[in-house]
């Protein structure tokens, strides 16, 4: 009987979970779609939609941080690097000049993950954008 009602319990969230607005729903805090970027009535540029869907993107320094290197100084917020289609483009300005209908993805890495994808950095964090093919 118990693990009749943990189906049937199941089954209602899974079901309830369809009509849950978009606001509501789970997102990967590190993944900005087209689809979440289609749904701001005001986003223009791909800046537009990471300044209201991912601000923590803008300010690295709340994410994370790159040490200085010895004993006593100080901690240097690293800095983001924008890549459009994996070839770097420059620094979080260029995300002004790309119009929101354009993005299909864009992608956080952090300091690690971007040296891994991309080499040296000196500590810096990008976002990936990944456009959409044109028709």
């Amino acid at each position: 009987m118990r693990t009749l009602n943990v189906v049937i319990l199941t089954l209602a969230a899974v079901a309830l979970g369809a009509r849950v607005p978009l606001a509501a729903q789970h997102y990967q805090k590190n993944v900005l779609t087209a689809e979440e970027i289609a749904k701001g009535a005001t986003i223009t540029t791909a800046y537009d939609a990471v300044a209201r869907l991912r601000p923590m993107w803008l300010n690295p320094s709340d994410i994370t941080m790159q040490s200085a290197g010895t004993v006593g100084q100080s901690v240097q917020i690293a800095k983001v690097r924008v890549y459009v289609n994996d070839f770097n483009v420059g620094d979080i300005d260029y995300l002004k000049s790309v119009a929101a209908e354009t993005v299909e993805e864009m992608r956080f890495l952090g300091q690690n993950e971007t040296a891994n994808r991309y080499g040296p950095t000196d500590g810096q964090v990008a976002i990936v954008l990944r456009l959409k093919k044109p028709q």
